[in-house]
């Protein structure tokens, strides 16, 4: 849903933009028409992925002259968008030239020193590269007009920059990236240079001041590093092989070849290697964002702001993530047509890097060797952010006079508490002292988890239109809280008699202590004290939706029990499945507590939507981590679905790609090797990121329902709505 808003928003930006007055819009030459045609190509790449049909009914090519005309207009940005073009063009033709892997060393080298020399030439010496690219090299001599056709500064630092970047290039092509240094020095080459060379232009022509040239080279040097580590499988995999430019320094402390990264054996260990690479880019960060705050120009500002947020979002998207040794992670068309309309205020960018360094944070790993370097770094990101004061005040709150960004979980960490206590006091009175110790058993201090549905039920009563803090009512939508979080642990406890499992919320089981008749037992007791609490409420309504709770949870047990393996390898019912074994209990306690505030049911079906795809997407990532968390991190033994004959998402999505998958399936999992098999298959293909990309499609839905909820000029109601949104994040992007 929030991925097609963006693409809609961008979409009507756009249509804006050609509808601007054409009264005084002069025709570009044709030469001029080919460098942008091949700028927008790159745009399109860059915005929606190589392949997308969306760019192309974004960007019509008989479009171009008026796109090129309105953007602009609409930043402010002439003759000097026009000279940006052609720079854009003779270093991608210099690009083309190093990437290019067909070309011996002997001959490249001496191409890319002399580069410079020929770039107003007529015609290249050299025809390479592939698609677009090629078609560049090829009809080189409408850049070389365009060229000609610029003021002589323009000329000058061009040529300027053609030439140190092809000797930088051309050094390490004949040498190994062995150190950090290295690394740092190549990307100021191919990158940095010509940020430090296009500022000095910028405040030469009076658009900007003097900036210096450490922070200019910085945020070129990040934007490279952000291409180098994205670019790891196509780069690895390229026929003939072509040059690498992770640094020896890093990846030799994880593998003794970096093509060993790409082995299923070293997943842990690339994964530790990568966020090493990417804590390094990031280590840029800063830097950039001071020099994006020293810009005058808002044309400018913006453009850079756009690269600067994908750059950052790419990172947060890289880091910890195995699926850049399989494939490209790059940021979604939506994710990215946000970046390009929500960074035209300065806020805006401020806001998207804070937001992103928050789910970085999330996916930070205590036990990565890199942990507490990533923290700081991403703290001190955070910090530049506040203290430029332009977060959005829905995400803050003031406290002694400085900004505090929000915890869900602390927002509401006094009545977790207490519904906690109550919880406890609620088992301890039992007759049975063995009975009572059992149902005890997870709500003891330091064994009941993070109580995640509490708060998202208290949140919920917060963000409501026209809440208020009635005694009564708070006191019955904590009820809701206690009896949501009761039947949870009750079917965790038959769950786990199901299922035979040994660990949970990282300690034993309590089936595995203290026996399954017991657990069974204990697990009915809970049940039947959530039934006498709902009974308090004297609201029929609510009473009869948690007793079609218990009908789903039941209903859903038996799906996975009893199917065919037809039925189980059946995307639909297994959605249906985790509607009803996971999500259905979220969604209609979110709706009660609406119904016991009095809302109208149009805003409890936006509580109970909100409640589903949360509860949904939440059901998918714990489906992914079954596959790369590990025991520690899962509070559970890791694989123990695929163990126990249970197919999800991953699978479902890799027998899409490989149908043999299914006879494997059928077999059932009484062989290990079945097992082996199988995430053979699952590695080979996009199971684990197809089973991501629904988790995100349903937490944005989720997200989407807390924005269609009507608009309330309470801070905190605003407040509580934007902790449920941030919990989207939170759920997808969490490592347990």
């Amino acid at each position: 849903m929030e991925e097609s808003l963006n693409m809609g928003s961008l979409l009507k930006e756009i249509r804006k933009l050609t509808m601007i007055t054409t009264e005084k819009q002069i025709p570009l030459e044709p030469h001029l028409v080919f460098c942008y045609s091949m700028l927008l190509k790159e745009t399109q790449s860059l915005l929606f992925g190589k392949a997308s049909t969306i760019s192309n009914f974004l960007f019509p090519t008989d479009s171009h002259t008026q796109i090129i005309y309105a953007t602009k207009q609409y930043l402010g940005i002439d003759e000097l968008l026009d000279a940006y073009c052609v720079w854009y063009c003779v270093l991608r033709a210099l690009d083309t030239v190093e990437d290019d892997a067909t070309i011996p060393f002997e001959l490249k080298v001496p191409i890319l020193e002399n580069f410079h020399r020929h770039i107003y030439d007529h015609d290249l010496p050299n025809s390479c590269g592939t698609k677009h690219h090629k078609v560049l090299m090829g009809q080189y001599h409408h850049i070389s007009t365009a060229l000609l056709e610029l003021p002589k500064g323009y000329q000058d630092s061009i040529e300027n920059i053609v030439k140190t970047m092809g000797a930088g290039m051309a050094k390490f092509i004949l040498n190994e990236v062995e150190t950090v240094d290295d690394y740092n020095e190549y990307c100021h080459y191919v990158s940095g240079f010509i940020l430090v060379e296009m500022s000095k232009h910028l405040h030469a022509s009076d658009f900007e001041d003097l900036t210096s040239d450490y922070l200019s080279n910085s945020m070129g040097s990040m934007f490279q590093k952000v291409h180098i580590i994205q670019d790891f499988f196509d780069d690895i995999n390229e026929i003939p092989k072509g040059r690498m430019y992770w640094p020896r320094q890093i990846w030799s402390k994880y593998v003794d070849k970096l093509e060993d990264l790409a082995h299923e054996e070293n997943l842990k260990k690339a994964v530790c290697c990568l966020n090493d690479m990417v804590t390094d880019a990031l280590s840029h960060a800063v830097d950039s964002l001071k020099y994006l705050s020293t810009l005058r120009h808002s044309g400018i500002f913006h453009l850079y702001a756009i690269l600067q947020v994908i750059a950052f979002g790419t990172l947060t998207l890289c880091y910890n993530n195995i699926e850049v040794f399989r494939g490209r992670v790059k940021m979604s068309p939506g994710q990215c047509a946000k970046a390009v309309i929500g960074t035209k205020p300065t806020s805006g960018l401020y806001e998207a890097i804070y937001d992103f360094s928050s789910t970085l944070m999330t996916k930070i790993d205590s036990n990565d060797p890199n942990a507490a370097k990533t923290l700081r770094c991403v703290e001190e990101i955070r910090k530049v952010c506040e203290d430029f004061g332009l977060l959005n005040e829905s995400c803050q709150v003031q406290q002694g006079g400085k900004l505090s960004v929000l915890d869900p979980f602390s927002l509401v960490a006094e009545e977790l508490s207490l519904i906690s206590n109550r919880l406890r006091e609620m088992v301890v009175s039992l007759e049975v002292p063995k009975l009572a110790l059992a149902a005890e058993y997870f709500f003891k201090m330091g064994a009941e988890g993070k109580r995640f549905r509490p708060t998202i039920l208290l949140l919920m009563a917060s963000a409501l239109p026209g809440s208020v803090s009635v005694a009564d009512l708070r006191r019955k939508q904590q009820l809701i809280a206690e009896v949501t979080e009761m039947i949870h642990v009750a079917s965790l406890l038959h769950d786990d008699v199901l299922d035979d499992a040994d660990t949970r919320r990282g300690v034993p089981s309590l089936n595995f202590l203290m026996g399954n008749k017991l657990s069974v037992l204990a697990g009915d007791f809970l049940l039947s004290r959530a039934s006498v609490a709902l009974s308090t409420l004297k609201n029929i309504e609510v009473g009869s939706l948690f007793s079609v709770v218990l009908e789903h949870l039941v209903t859903g047990e038996l799906m996975q029990l009893a199917s065919t393996s037809e039925q189980v390898c059946n995307m639909d019912r297994y959605m249906r499945k985790t509607y009803y074994k996971t999500a259905s209990l979220i969604a209609i306690s979110c709706q009660s507590i609406a119904i016991l505030a009095g809302q109208e049911t149009e805003v409890a079906m936006l509580a109970y939507e909100y409640g589903k795809n949360l509860g949904l997407a939440y059901q998918l990532t714990d489906d992914v981590l079954d596959f790369t968390g590990t025991i520690a991190s899962l509070g559970k033994g890791s694989l123990s679905d695929i163990r126990h004959g249970i197919i999800t998402a991953p699978i479902l999505f890799a027998i899409e790609e490989f149908p043999q998958l299914q006879e494997v399936i059928n077999r059932g999992f009484d062989n290990p090797e079945d097992v082996d098999l199988s995430l053979e298959y699952l590695g080979k293909s996009r199971g684990i990121e197809r089973a991501k990309e629904l988790a995100a499609e349903h937490a944005n839905l989720a997200a989407s329902a807390i924005n269609c909820l009507p608009i309330s000029d309470d801070d905190n109601v605003r407040i509580s709505r934007q902790a449920l949104v941030d919990l989207t994040q939170i759920v997808i992007t969490r490592t347990n």
